[in-house]
């Protein structure tokens, strides 16, 4: 069995530098194309609430199951198509997740989700 500790690829590598840029008094995140939770979790320990979002649903099933009792809302569904609030959110991430999909298109809706006091 693999524990978390063993457990290592390309988007684990970068988490750090994701988790380096929340602002302080970051009250909401948002996570594009979360797989299997790992860094929603780590947000979590640092943000109020976090939304992810993937649309493959097996991820997102897994993601469950591995949060269980976390603050994570974890949606299935393709993210340029969710409905989401401008502001809604003090940070916006991605990791290895805006070259599935339309690039121009995912920076401007993660724009248009941060929370313009943030900005």
């Amino acid at each position: 069995m693999t524990t978390q500790a063993d457990y290592w690829n390309h988007n684990v590598h970068y988490q750090p530098v994701i988790l380096g840029a929340v602002p302080d008094g970051c009250r909401a995140a948002l996570e594009v194309g979360c797989g299997d939770g790992l860094l929603a979790r780590r947000l979590a320990a640092r943000v109020a609430e976090v939304t992810a979002i993937d649309a493959d649903a097996r991820m997102i099933a897994l993601a469950r199951e591995r949060s269980s009792g976390s603050r994570v809302r974890f949606v299935h569904g393709d993210f340029l198509a969710c409905p989401i609030e401008a502001g809604s959110f003090d940070f916006a991430c991605a990791n290895t997740s805006l070259h599935h999909m339309d690039f121009v298109a995912a920076l401007r809706a993660m724009a248009h989700a941060r929370s313009e006091e943030r900005r």
